[in-house]
């Protein structure tokens, strides 16, 4: 019975939650505050989280900082207030979806359902959820760029056999920038056409993810890199070593 942590510090809003995933069979387990959750995320390991960003004490934005430290389980991240800024930061922070409240809790479920069913998928594949980093993608489920492999399929980067561990936002932009090799996009571009929605606020933190994903290719000593084209944006290319 897959397990799922509902976090929220508005009773009416957990009970509601955790009433319609139980109808589903699932089991939850609710927190009223994230103070306790990191230690029973890494004691229980959850299957999916669903995490409220408004919170007092420990926000959800700062708990989801922490958990993506060691963790890539699906996060759904709910938000009250309804900015904008809330949404990209936590894609950008990596949590898996985003939904604003008020919201209908049937779709919810259904975001739920559709994020379990990923993690079924990948683990049929793999035979477990570990990976050894020399557990390289089969033949023909990645493609090369310069010496980095790009599976579509494992939504896994590797550099001569290294896994680049990237966060599920790092992979999709350098993905998309990889399918298209020198071409530039601006930032609200790759806002639009990597996370599909529209955005009229800050563009910026494309920077931060930028700066994170070059760092890991440096670290790895990767011929691909992510190039700044001044005054416009971002493009890949592929650079000699």
């Amino acid at each position: 019975m897959p397990r799922i942590f509902v976090v929220d510090d508005d009773p009416s809003i957990l009970q509601l939650i955790t009433g319609y995933l139980k109808k589903e069979q699932y089991e939850v387990n609710s927190f009223a505050h994230g103070r306790e959750l990191i230690g029973e995320v890494r004691s229980k390991k959850p299957d999916c989280l669903i995490l409220d960003i408004m919170m007092p004490g420990v926000d959800g934005l700062t708990l989801l900082t922490e958990l993506r430290t060691f963790t890539e389980i699906p996060i759904i991240m709910v938000s009250a207030r309804g900015e904008e800024i809330d949404r990209l930061n936590g894609l950008e922070l990596g949590c898996s979806d985003f939904l604003s409240k008020p919201f209908n809790p049937r779709e919810l479920v259904a975001r739920v359902k559709s994020m379990l069913r990923l993690i079924s998928s990948s683990r049929l594949s793999h035979g477990n959820d570990s990976r050894e980093a020399a557990d390289l993608p089969k033949e023909g489920s990645y493609f090369n760029v310069g010496n980095v492999q790009i599976s579509e399929e494992f939504r896994r980067v590797d550099v001569r056999g290294e896994e680049l561990g990237l966060t599920g936002r790092e992979y999709d932009l350098l993905l998309f920038l990889s399918q298209h090799l020198d071409r530039p996009f601006s930032r609200e571009q790759l806002i639009q056409q990597v996370w599909n929605y529209d955005f009229y606020g800050e563009v910026r933190v494309v920077d931060d993810i930028v700066k994170r994903i070059r760092k890991k290719l440096v670290q790895v000593q990767a011929t691909l890199s992510i190039d700044t084209v001044w005054g416009f944006g971002y493009k890949a290319a592929v650079h000699a070593r």
